[in-house]
C-alpha cells in the first residue's frame, strides 16, 4: 500500500481498544486481564505460539531460528539467513524444493519454495501437464480426462510476500508458513500437504527489504522507541518501497520490465495456480484488511472469481474472530486498475487474495489509543490469514477447479459476444513494436503476424474512431479474443472500460460533497495507447494466413557497411535511435540531426534523420558505426554526395549537431521516488546513459556547470519544492539556464515553474491567468492556423480590392452600442475551483503533436498522453507548445475524465518550450514515462533529453 495514502485511516476508540484486549489472543493473550497496561499485552501477545492447534512439530526439520538466529516476530529476518533457513528446509525435508526464478538488479537471487507431500512431489511433473490442460482447455482430450483432472488435482497455490520492501512482516510469515508446512505433523497440516500444491514466494523485493532494513539499523538507537513517526518506522527518502531502481513492482505487472517480475510471472503461467495471495503492509495506526474489494472493479473480472473471494474472504474474518483481532474489507480497496499482483492473477482465474497489516517496521508501536502493536503480532496475522486461505482452497478444491475449467472454456470459445480481434499494424517504429510483442509474450497472451494483406469489419480504433471495414497490411498483430487468457488480453488491451452507473454516482457524492476521490489508482492503462501506436479491435476479420508474432532477435553480427565518399544516414524512426546517439557520443563523433525532411539516393528520411559527415568524424567512423548499431534494428546508409535530390542539402544549417548530454537528476524529498525512477530508469538502463543523480535540498551548492541538462521529477509536494526553490536557488538555476542548461521539469514540478510570482518561464498555470483566458485563446486559434496555413491568393494579392488588414479588422460598435462586458473574475476562480474537485486520475487524453518541432521528431501528430493533475497550463508565444491537449470534445479517450475536467482541460499544454538566454525550459504537464510504460510520450522526453543539449539551446562558442 502506498505510504502517502490519500485516505485518511481512522483511529479506533477507546472502546475498540477494550474490546481487543477482552478477547485476545488464544493461548497466552486470552489469560490477559482486560485492563493489561500496553507493555504487559505486547509481552504476553509475544510469547502467543503462531499455530496453537500444533500437536508436535518433526525434530528433523530444523526451525526458523535455529538457522537465523533469532525467533520468527523478534526481528525482520534479513535475505542471507532467510536462504540459508531455505536451503536448510529442502535438505531436511522430503516435502519441500527450492527453486530459484530471477535474479534481481543488484544480484539477489530470487526463490520459491514448494511444500506438498512425498507422493505430489514424485508426480510434480504430472501435477504441472495435468493443471496446463485445465488453463487450456483446447489441450484436453475429451470430458473423461477432464473430469479425471478435477477428481485427482491437488489444489496449487501462490503465496507472494513483500514486493514492497518496507512491508516486511509477510517475509517473516512467509518463513514461518515454510516451516508449518514442512514440519507441522497434526491432521490439518498434513491435509495441505496431502491435497495442495503449495508454492510460497518469500521475499519478492530484496533490494527494496536489505535497503530498508539497513536504514532502519543505521536510524534505530540503543532505547527502542514505539512512535510510529519517528525515522526507525519510517525510513528515509528512497525508504525500501521499491527495487533498485525504486520502481513499485506491485505495479510492474502490465509491462513486466524488470526481472524480478519477469521470472515471477513466467513461472506463475507455468504452474496456473488457482489460488495467489499478495501480502502486504499499511500505516501503522490502522489495523488489518483483506478480499473482497469494493467498487470499482474491473469488468473483465469474473462473477464466479469474485464470489469466491468473498467465500474466502469470510473463511479470513473467521479465523482472526477466533483471537478477536480486528479487520475490515472493502472501504479504500478497489480492483480496478489490472496491474496489482492478486489483480493480475485474478484475470489469469486464480483466485487473488489481497492482505494489508498494519505495519511496525520489525519493532513495535505505540497507537494514539495507546495499544503497543509488537512484530510478532503483525507476523502472526499474516501467517493466520495464509493457512485460512488454503484451508478455503482445500475444502473446496474440486468445485473451484470446476469453475477455473469452465472459465477457461469461456474464454477459447468462438461464440462469446463482443470484439474478435485486436489487431495492430506495424509502424515505422520497430523497437516499440517489437517491445510490444515482448509484453505480450510475457504476458501468456497468443498472438499471430499476418503474412498477407487483410480486411477487418467493425473496426474502432485508439481514437474512438469508427469504421465499416478497413484493410490492414501484411505484418499487422492479429490478436483474437477467443484464447485462455481472455480476461487479462481485454483488461490490457481494452480501449476504454466503463465503469458501472452506480459507481459514477458514488463517485460524484464523493467529489461534490467531500471533496475527495473513491479512486485509489490511475483509471486508464490500455498498452495500445501507452506505446503510442496505431491500434484498433474488430469485429470480424477476414481469413489471412498468420505467422509467429516473435520481436525481432537482437543481430550482434557486425553490420557491414559500404566505404562512404561523404558520411553516414541513420533513420530516425526507430526508437533504437536515441541508443546509437548516445554510443556515438561516447566515441566523441560528431552527430547532426535533421531538422527538415529530405529525400536523397532514392530514399525519404524525416525530421530526426541522423547524419554523421566523414570530414567531421574520426578516421575510423566505420568501426565506431558497426559498434554504435550493434544489437540494434538500425539501417546506416552510405551517401557519396552532399547534394539532395529534395529537401536540404547535407551540407547546410538544417543538420544540427548534437552536444554529450550531461544529465543531473534531482532526487530526495520532495521529489517522488517513483517519478525519479522512471527517469533514472529510462537513461541508465535502457540508454546506457551516465546520469547524476543530485540531492535537490543541496541546490545551491551543487556546481552545476558539470551539466547541460537538470531533470526535475515529479514531486510529492509543490509547496515542499516550491520552499527549497526560494530566490537563490532560483537565480542559481536562471543564471545555468541562461548559459546553455536544459532545465525538464515534470508534473507538478512543472508547476513550480509555472508560479507567476517566480518569472522562471512564461507558461502560466490557468489558476493564475483566469483574467487573460481571452487572449490565451487568441494565441491558441493563431497556433492552430499556423499548422493548417489556408490562404486566399486573390485575397494576398489585393485582386478582389480589399485587404487583408480591413478583412481582419472588427466591425466597429455602432452608436450606443454597449462595451464589451469584462469577465468577472471572482465568477472565473469559483468555477475553476469547482472543476478542478474532477481532476483526472490517470486518464488517456488526445493530444496533438507540432511535427515540426524536434521534441516530436519520431512522433506522429497526434498523441494519447496519461494525464493525472490538478494542474493546467496555458501558453501563448514566445513560449512554444510542441505538445498539446486537444480540444474538450475530443480530449477523452480512455479512463474517468469528467465534462467539466474535459472543459477545463481541453486546449490546454501538455509540454511547453521557452528558450532563456542560450537555454530553456522544458515542462511537462504530468510524467511522460510514468510507471516505465509510456513509450509513446516517452520518445518525447528522449527527445528532450538526448536531442535537447544540441537542437533547443546555443550555448557561446568554447572561444
Amino acid at each position: 500500500m502506498q505510504r502517502f495514502e490519500r485516505f485518511d485511516r481512522g483511529e479506533r476508540g477507546v472502546a475498540a481498544k477494550i474490546a481487543t484486549l477482552a478477547v485476545l489472543l488464544l493461548a497466552g493473550c486470552q489469560s490477559a486481564p482486560v485492563a493489561a497496561q500496553p507493555a504487559q499485552r505486547a509481552e504476553v501477545c509475544n510469547q502467543t505460539p503462531f499455530y496453537p492447534d500444533a500437536d508436535a512439530y518433526d525434530p528433523g526439520v530444523p526451525t526458523p531460528e535455529s538457522v537465523t538466529g533469532h525467533a520468527i516476530g523478534d526481528g525482520a529476518v534479513r535475505y542471507e539467513p532467510m536462504v540459508r533457513y531455505l536451503r536448510a528446509l529442502a535438505e531436511a525435508s522430503s516435502f519441500v524444493t527450492l527453486t530459484p526464478y530471477a535474479e534481481s538488479h543488484e544480484g539477489y537471487t530470487l526463490y520459491y519454495v514448494t511444500i506438498t507431500s512425498r507422493t505430489n512431489h514424485e508426480r510434480l511433473a504430472a501435477i504441472k501437464t495435468d493443471n496446463a490442460k485445465l488453463a487450456d482447455p483446447r489441450t484436453l482430450a475429451n470430458e473423461a480426462e477432464a473430469k479425471r483432472i478435477l477428481d485427482t488435482l491437488p489444489g496449487v497455490a501462490w503465496m507472494a510476500y513483500c514486493i514492497h520492501g518496507d512491508e516486511l512482516s509477510s517475509t517473516d510469515a512467509a518463513v514461518q508458513l515454510a516451516y508449518q508446512l514442512a514440519a507441522g505433523t497434526d491432521a490439518a497440516t498434513q491435509r495441505w500437504r496431502d491435497e495442495l500444491v503449495v508454492h510460497i514466494d518469500p521475499l519478492m523485493n530484496p533490494d527494496g527489504r536489505e535497503r530498508y532494513l539497513g536504514q532502519l539499523r543505521h536510524l534505530t538507537g540503543k532505547v527502542p522507541n514505539p512512535d510510529y513517526q519517528a525515522l526507525q518506522h519510517r525510513g528515509l527518502w528512497s525508504a525500501g518501497r521499491g527495487n533498485h531502481y525504486l520502481f513499485d513492482l506491485n505495479r510492474d505487472w502490465l509491462i513486466q520490465a524488470h526481472p524480478e517480475t519477469r521470472g515471477r510471472a513466467a513461472r506463475m503461467l507455468d504452474w496456473n495456480p488457482h489460488l495467489v495471495v499478495d501480502s502486504h503492509e499499511m500505516w501503522a495506526t490502522d489495523t488489518y484488511l483483506f478480499d473482497p474489494p469494493r467498487e470499482p472493479l474491473n469488468l473483465a473480472l469474473s462473477a464466479q472469481n469474485m464470489a469466491w473471494r468473498r467465500q474466502f474472504s469470510a473463511d479470513q474474518a473467521r479465523a482472526f474472530d477466533r483471537y478477536g483481532w480486528s479487520y475490515y474489507t472493502q472501504e479504500w480497496y478497489e480492483e480496478w486498475y489490472p496491474g496489482y499482483t492478486n489483480a493480475w492473477a485474478s484475470f489469469l482465474g486464480a483466485i487473488g487474495i489481497l492482505y494489508e497489516q498494519a505495519g511496525v517496521n520489525a519493532a513495535s508501536v505505540k497507537r494514539p489509543t495507546g495499544e503497543v502493536l509488537t512484530y510478532h503480532e503483525a507476523v502472526h496475522h499474516h501467517f493466520v490469514s495464509s493457512l485460512a486461505n488454503l484451508e478455503t482452497l482445500r475444502a473446496n478444491r474440486r468445485e473451484i477447479l470446476a469453475d477455473y475449467l469452465a472459465d477457461r472454456q469461456w474464454a477459447i470459445s468462438e461464440d462469446t459476444p463482443g470484439p474478435r480481434a485486436f489487431l495492430l499494424p506495424p509502424p515505422k517504429d520497430r523497437s516499440r513494436f517489437d517491445r510490444f510483442l515482448e509484453v505480450l509474450r510475457r504476458q501468456g497472451i497468443e498472438g499471430h503476424l499476418a503474412t498477407e494483406p487483410f480486411r477487418a469489419e467493425g473496426v474502432v480504433d485508439v481514437w474512438g474512431e469508427r469504421a465499416a471495414s478497413r484493410m490492414l497490411p501484411a505484418g499487422t498483430l492479429v490478436v483474437r479474443t477467443a484464447q485462455p487468457h481472455r480476461r487479462l488480453l481485454q483488461a490490457l488491451l481494452a480501449f476504454d472500460p466503463h465503469m458501472t452507473d452506480d459507481f459514477l454516482v458514488e463517485e460524484r457524492k464523493e467529489l461534490e460533497n467531500h471533496r475527495g476521490s473513491r479512486i485509489y489508482d490511475v483509471t486508464a492503462w490500455n498498452l495500445g495507447m501507452a506505446y503510442g501506436l496505431e491500434a484498433y479491435w474488430a469485429e470480424g476479420i477476414a481469413e489471412v494466413p498468420l505467422g509467429p508474432a516473435r520481436p525481432a532477435a537482437p543481430d550482434d553480427t557486425p553490420a557491414k557497411l559500404t566505404a562512404a565518399a561523404y558520411g553516414y544516414l541513420i533513420d530516425g524512426d526507430d526508437g533504437g535511435i536515441y541508443r546509437a546517439i548516445v554510443r556515438l557520443l561516447d566515441r566523441e563523433c560528431q552527430v547532426r540531426v535533421a531538422m527538415k525532411p529530405f529525400r536523397i539516393a532514392g530514399r525519404w528520411y524525416e525530421r530526426g534523420a541522423v547524419l554523421l559527415r566523414n570530414h567531421e568524424n574520426p578516421d575510423n567512423l566505420e568501426a565506431l558505426l558497426v559498434e554504435s548499431v550493434s544489437g540494434l534494428m538500425l539501417d546506416v546508409q552510405p551517401v557519396d554526395t552532399a547534394l539532395s535530390e529534395d529537401g536540404p542539402d547535407l551540407g547546410g544549417q538544417r543538420f544540427r549537431l548534437l552536444r554529450q548530454p550531461r544529465i543531473a537528476i534531482a532526487s530526495q524529498w520532495p521529489i517522488a521516488p517513483t517519478s525519479f525512477a522512471s527517469t533514472w530508469y529510462l537513461l541508465d538502463a535502457r540508454m546506457e546513459l551516465r546520469t547524476s543523480p543530485i540531492n535537490l535540498q543541496t541546490i545551491t551548492r551543487i556546481d552545476l556547470r558539470k551539466y547541460n541538462v537538470l531533470v526535475f521529477p515529479d514531486t510529492w509536494s509543490a509547496e515542499g519544492l516550491a520552499g527549497i526553490l526560494d530566490d537563490k536557488a532560483r537565480r542559481k538555476l536562471k543564471t545555468w539556464v541562461e548559459a546553455g542548461g536544459s532545465l525538464v521539469a515534470l508534473g507538478r514540478s512543472a508547476a513550480v515553474l509555472a508560479k507567476k510570482e517566480y518569472a522562471m518561464t512564461g507558461t502560466r498555470l490557468k489558476r493564475d491567468v483566469l483574467d487573460q483566458l481571452a487572449v490565451y485563446e487568441e494565441a491558441l486559434a493563431r497556433e492552430r492556423d499556423a499548422r493548417e496555413v489556408k490562404l486566399d491568393p486573390a485575397v494576398v494579392w489585393g485582386m478582389d480590392g480589399g485587404s487583408i488588414d480591413e478583412q481582419e479588422q472588427p466591425a466597429a460598435p455602432r452608436p450606443g452600442q454597449p462595451a464589451v462586458a469584462k469577465p468577472d473574475i471572482e465568477a472565473l476562480k469559483r468555477k475553476d475551483a469547482w472543476q478542478r474537485i474532477f481532476k483526472p486520475v490517470g486518464a488517456f487524453a488526445a493530444a496533438t503533436l507540432d511535427p515540426e518541432h524536434w521534441l516530436c521528431f519520431g512522433l506522429d501528430d497526434r498523441l494519447p498522453v496519461l494525464i493525472s493533475t490538478d494542474l493546467a497550463y496555458m501558453s501563448r508565444h514566445p513560449v512554444a507548445t510542441p505538445v498539446r491537449l486537444t480540444d474538450s470534445a475530443h480530449l477523452r479517450l480512455s479512463g474517468l475524465l469528467w465534462p467539466e475536467a474535459r472543459e477545463r482541460w481541453g486546449g490546454t499544454a501538455y509540454t511547453t518550450v521557452e528558450r532563456i538566454g542560450h537555454g530553456q525550459i522544458i515542462l511537462f504537464a504530468s510524467d511522460p514515462f510514468f510507471r516505465g510504460y509510456l513509450e509513446g510520450s516517452g520518445r518525447i522526453l528522449l527527445n528532450a533529453l538526448i536531442l535537447g543539449p544540441g537542437l533547443g539551446t546555443s550555448p557561446p562558442m568554447p572561444w
